[in-house]
């Protein structure tokens, strides 16, 4: 039996005196899940804002990081400036050594008190390390939400273009669905405009990380510079007495004292080269051997470092065997602050002395 247009419209008018009889076709015409559209509508919008809350948090702890590194940088800046007050203070007061020793002290433990709180810096950018990877893992889950919220928006859509013709009494309610939408796309683009500043901000973290730690550095090599050079002047002053073990009547000479080195110079028995490599001893201490009966002259050919080295003991023993070139009883020695027992295995199968000293000595 043909269904007439008479039909349809009895059909029409049936429905509007029976609501239960439209609220059992409803499913038949427009599917289910036009009705479960509000409530995911609503966890979307409920998941958003808990996004929202946990962006504001991570922009909150990222800013207290920036103040905490703009305090650490003006404590490097007056660490700095300190050093620099006390590099001048060392040029005046070379002469009274005995009184710089106890502020160079103090300087070595601020020094370890800088290294512990260096220590303390690399471990809290490891942290915020870990925490900028945890955030990108969170924006990459955020990402895939919103790929599935688009995938799900375009398959409302085209069921939307599948039931148009049949729904025009729900055109209001879909219009109200695209706005709030619309609505929500603007808040997810407002979100990413702030991941790009905190991507940014953690990025000038980083580089102020990386200058200070090069500043450092820098402050590092300097303080052990001037303590290297301290340590050799200490030991210059007290070589006589260092060396009275092994000489008598030790002295300190200098390479202008030495008359045979000049004539070998000459007579080209020391090249140029050789004669360079003298020059740069640390320290020529000259006395009378006490463990030859006859008490020969003998020149100690000594290099100074506060921590020594294997090279160290070769251009020791080296610049020895050219003092001797030129004609001179000569030893080689070295003389450190410490050195590991490896080392003082080496220097004595090599025959080099080793005087062991502190800084105040």
């Amino acid at each position: 039996m043909a269904f007439t247009v008479e039909d349809v419209q009895d059909l029409i008018r049936l429905l509007a005196e029976r609501p239960e009889w439209r609220a059992q076709l409803r499913p038949l015409i427009v599917g289910d899940e036009f009705d479960r559209l509000p409530k995911a509508m609503a966890e979307l919008t409920e998941a958003q804002r808990r996004t929202e809350e946990a962006i504001q948090a991570l922009t909150a702890r990222v800013d207290r990081l920036e103040q905490r590194m703009e305090e650490l940088a003006e404590a490097q800046r007056r660490t700095e400036a300190r050093v620099e007050e006390l590099a001048e203070a060392q040029r005046r007061t070379e002469e009274a050594l005995q009184a710089l020793t106890a502020r160079v002290d103090r300087l070595e433990q601020r020094m370890e008190e800088l290294a512990e709180a260096q220590r303390r810096t690399e471990e809290a950018i490891q942290a915020l390390t870990a925490r900028v990877d945890r955030l990108e893992q969170r924006m990459e889950e955020l990402a895939e939400a919103q790929r599935r919220t688009e995938a799900r928006v375009e398959e409302l859509a085209e069921a939307q273009r599948r039931t148009e013709e049949a729904l025009q009494a729900l055109t209001a309610r879909v219009d109200r669905i695209e706005e709030r939408l619309d609505r929500l796309t603007e808040r997810v683009e407002v979100l990413e405009a702030k991941m790009e500043q905190l991507t940014e901000q953690v990025s000038r973290l980083v580089l102020a990380v990386d200058a200070q730690r090069i500043a450092i550095d820098r402050m590092n090599n300097r303080i052990d510079a001037d303590l290297g050079y301290l340590y050799e002047m200490r030991f210059e002053r007290k070589a006589p007495s260092l060396f009275g073990p092994w000489l008598r009547k030790p002295r300190v000479v200098t390479l202008n004292d030495l008359d045979l080195v000049d004539q070998a110079e000459d007579q080209g028995v020391l090249s140029e080269q050789e004669i360079i490599e003298l020059r740069a001893l640390d320290l020529i201490v000259e006395g009378r051997d006490r463990a030859d009966p006859e008490q020969r002259p003998l020149l100690m050919a000594v290099e100074v470092s506060r921590t020594l080295e294997e090279n160290d003991i070769s251009r020791a023993l080296r610049r020895a065997q050219l003092l001797e070139k030129a004609g001179y009883r000569a030893r080689a020695a070295v003389s450190c602050r410490t050195l590991d027992e490896r080392l003082w295995e080496l220097a004595d199968a090599w025959g080099v002395l080793v005087r062991q000293a502190d800084d105040a000595a």
